[in-house]
């Protein structure tokens, strides 16, 4: 995948200690999260895509060479949200990334909401609680409403 546009975000400065820190601080948290997995190959890097302050962080981790070409790449999200991976091969850029994070979150929550079976849901590593539903279909519409379209907006559709 062609990272040349990453990384981008809302009212990032790359001067500025604090941002620096923050996009640091989500960068450790998507290590410590995507490093849990035993992955063969091995994880190589992982590359910030869009971030925004503590809130959302989205990286593109790449795998060494070796494994099927449809899993060199995965996304993570991390942030003031629950976090997940993901494959990145059939949705190739940040925007379809966060996009996918959403529906996979927004599938969750409508299942809890509506009390179905989570077996085929992505494993959201909290109670399957209304409130938890709630506060997770509200981050959904945050990402939709701010976040998605300014991936678009800053071609990384």
């Amino acid at each position: 995948m062609d990272t040349s546009r990453f990384p981008v975000g809302i009212n990032i400065s790359y001067d500025e200690p604090e941002d620096v820190a923050e996009m640091a601080e989500l960068r450790a948290r998507a290590w410590r999260f995507i490093d849990t997995g035993r992955w063969d190959p091995p994880i190589q890097d992982m590359v910030l895509a869009f971030g925004l302050g503590t809130i959302l962080g989205l990286f593109l981790v790449r795998f060494a060479p070796g494994g099927p070409p449809e899993d060199a790449e995965r996304w993570v999200v991390v942030g003031d949200l629950p976090s997940m991976h993901f494959e990145a091969d059939t949705f190739p850029t940040p925007a379809l990334g966060l996009e996918l994070y959403a529906a996979i979150a927004e599938d969750w929550a409508t299942c809890v909401l509506e009390e179905k079976d989570l077996s085929e849901c992505y494993p959201i590593p909290v109670a399957p609680t209304q409130e938890h539903a709630h506060m997770l279909l509200d981050r959904v519409k945050f990402i939709r409403e701010e976040l998605m379209p300014r991936a678009h907006a800053e071609g990384l559709h």
